[in-house]
């Protein structure tokens, strides 16, 4: 509440400046231009045959000078009470205005407000085409093959003072990607977006690393010539671009021991795994000790960091993953590797200790509540996999209440100047989870895992094989 009212005090006080502003001026502009007519009809008043017309205009212009000289003297002395306003509205409520004659009024500010907030947010997308671009997109929510790579993209420019023009050098591909292609976040992206970001095509990818090719006028923190790596959540414009356009404030300069490629790697996972471990787990940030771990899939992007994490932080960790992930994930310090051969898991876990914290990043498909068998009566269970959406799957009628609602929270957020990102995947994407994970990468304290690396063109195969069990960390695309 203490946060609201700062805002709303800033707001209002801001508002009280301008409109003294604004009232001086005009009381300046309307006083010289009362002496230019006066003088003006002065000079008029010298010949006689204008001199009884004159007279009558001086005479009007005298009052209309007085008049104004009583109304700034009303201005500077008014004393504004709030009580009293309130008690004059309370009174106008009771006593002159029926209940049903408010209820109406009040309902067609509130319906103006959305209709404006509405055609704001669609008009105000301004296209200035420079030349064209390579881009991954999807052209229709029908799976993989409704993705390709155009190299007719629209070049983005930077509209706002805050925002950097990235040339970007490689972006990896993930789970939540694929799901884009079946219309994944379809929902909020037409909400939360503004312009030819609320429909398809849909450019792909959640995170990459790049180069700073322009800032705009208030940016601090960066160059011309930065390195930086960033994520975005699935409802926002993709990364799968040659370049992109973001905010300062959702962006980190990449590690200075990591290549480009093995950069792009970690800041969408990293974000992820850092959230389930220290905000959905029993695990405390940079403390694990004395806590039993078991990684389901510990041969996923998610899996990967979650394992060195975890063993960073003084945990013992024990992974689940195909036979061929087994060299890796002891090599990132699992204390114990359970190999997914076809052999019956249920039986292999029941044959270990419970476990503090489970955590599913996904591969291959299990029943959850077999591993939830597994915790300790205290224990926690986190899954990293993409989130049913439901409102994917609303109608139009309660579609058209579920986005009423959006709109309406979203104009509270914006006029008290409130982060608008954090929905859904969107507040696990921190900048200061990506600065965390940065540092740790220079201090050789975290590894990447990088399985392959394809170019644009091979945009199918790529989301092919993040979906492959066999699959090993992260898939890239380079852009270079």
């Amino acid at each position: 509440m203490d946060e609201i009212w700062f805002h709303l005090s800033n707001q209002f006080e801001a508002l009280q400046i301008q409109s003294s502003l604004v009232v001086q001026q005009g009381q300046q502009w309307i006083t010289a231009w009362l002496a230019q007519v006066h003088q003006f009809f002065y000079q008029l008043s010298n010949k006689q045959n204008m001199q009884n017309v004159t007279d009558i205009i001086q005479h009007i212009f005298t009052w209309l000078e007085k008049a104004w000289r009583r109304l700034q003297f009303q201005y500077y002395n008014v004393h504004f009470s709030v009580t009293e306003f309130y008690r004059q509205i309370e009174y106008l409520c009771y006593n002159e205005v029926s209940r049903r004659e408010l209820a109406f009024c009040l309902a067609g500010i509130i319906v103006g407000a959305l209709i404006g907030y509405y055609y704001g947010i669609t008009w105000g997308y301004v296209s200035h085409h420079m030349h064209n671009i390579k881009a991954i997109i999807c052209h229709h929510y029908i799976g993989i093959e409704g993705v390709c790579m155009i190299d007719d993209a629209e070049m983005p420019m930077i509209q706002r003072s805050n925002e950097l023009l990235i040339q970007v050098k490689a972006a990896s591909v993930n789970v939540v990607d694929t799901k884009i292609c079946y219309g994944y976040s379809k929902i909020y992206r037409k909400l939360l977006n503004s312009g030819k970001h609320k429909d398809l095509p849909v450019v792909l990818g959640r995170d990459c690393a790049g180069v700073v090719i322009g800032i705009g006028q208030s940016v601090i923190n960066f160059d011309i010539g930065d390195e930086v790596f960033l994520a975005v959540p699935s409802w926002a414009p993709g990364t799968m671009a040659e370049y992109i356009v973001i905010p300062e404030t959702q962006v980190v300069k990449r590690p200075k021991r990591f290549t480009f490629e093995t950069s792009a790697s970690l800041p969408y996972n990293g974000c992820i795994a850092w959230d389930a471990l220290v905000n959905r787990s029993t695990i405390q940030e940079g403390n694990a000790k004395g806590k039993r771990v078991l990684i389901y899939g510990g041969n996923t992007p998610v899996g990967c960091i979650i394992t060195q994490l975890v063993k960073l932080w003084g945990g013992y960790v024990i992974t689940i993953c195909r036979p061929n992930a087994i060299p890796v994930s002891k090599a990132l310090g699992a204390d114990e590797v359970i190999s997914l051969n076809g052999s019956d898991i249920k039986k292999e876990l029941d044959l270990y200790d419970k476990y503090d914290a489970i955590f599913y990043t996904g591969g291959q498909p299990i029943d959850e509540y077999i591993l939830k068998q597994q915790l300790l009566p205290h224990g926690s269970y986190v899954s990293t996999v993409p989130e049913q959406l439901t409102s994917d799957s609303l109608g139009f009628i309660f579609g058209s209440i579920f986005a009423g609602c959006v709109r309406i929270k979203l104009l509270v957020q914006y006029m008290f100047g409130f982060n608008i990102h954090q929905w859904k995947e969107g507040s696990k994407i921190k900048t200061s989870y990506l600065q965390a994970l940065c540092d740790l990468a220079d201090a050789d304290q975290l590894q990447t895992v990088v399985d392959k690396v394809y170019g644009p063109h091979y945009i199918e195969q790529a989301l092919h094989h993040i979906l492959d069990p066999n699959a090993i960390g992260s898939t890239i695309i380079t852009f270079q």
